[in-house]
């Protein structure tokens, strides 16, 4: 009885959201600022599968670019507001998130500075499973251990984002 249920929460763990925000991999962004190169747009993302799946988010904002139009036009989100060039986030969570067969990917979360978001944080497209492109690397979690020996630390990856100060 005891081998079955530790083996089930084994099991269990690999299925779990991990909130990686304080480690090694995390901390070449978490706490980092970085503002828009190109305008962009913000979006209330809610009923849309991204959004069921999250149980740790009921509703939340998405951060897209011009290059990040498609979710538009699949009605995925409604829009909130234009951001400027030079608006700024600040990252402030790194999810290692579980996509069932397809694999992990992660769930970054910011803090949009300047604007009044209600408490919600929004979030950079950073999950392979739901946004392309990704404005990080490596890719997924999964990417992330193949790739070399050691971890590589998350960075961003995109000239849609730069790094800038958080004032």
């Amino acid at each position: 009885m005891k081998i079955s249920t530790l083996l089930y929460l084994f099991l269990l763990s690999g299925c779990a959201a991990t909130d990686i925000s304080k480690s090694n991999v995390a901390s070449d962004i978490v706490g980092k600022c970085y503002e828009f190169t190109e305008q962009g747009k913000l979006l209330r993302v809610e009923g849309s599968d991204k959004e069921r799946v999250m149980k740790f988010t009921l509703s939340y904002l998405f951060l897209t670019s011009e290059s990040q139009n498609h979710h538009l036009k699949n009605n995925d989100g409604e829009l909130v507001t234009s951001l400027e060039l030079g608006t700024k986030i600040k990252i402030t969570k790194v999810i290692d998130y579980p996509y069932g067969s397809a694999g992990r990917c992660w769930v970054i979360k910011a803090e949009l500075l300047g604007f009044d978001t209600k408490g919600e944080s929004v979030e950079i497209p950073s999950c392979w499973v739901w946004d392309e492109p990704i404005w990080v690397t490596p890719m997924s979690p999964f990417m992330q251990a193949i790739d070399s020996n050691e971890q590589q630390k998350l960075r961003i990856a995109t000239s849609v984002l730069a790094p800038s100060t958080c004032s």
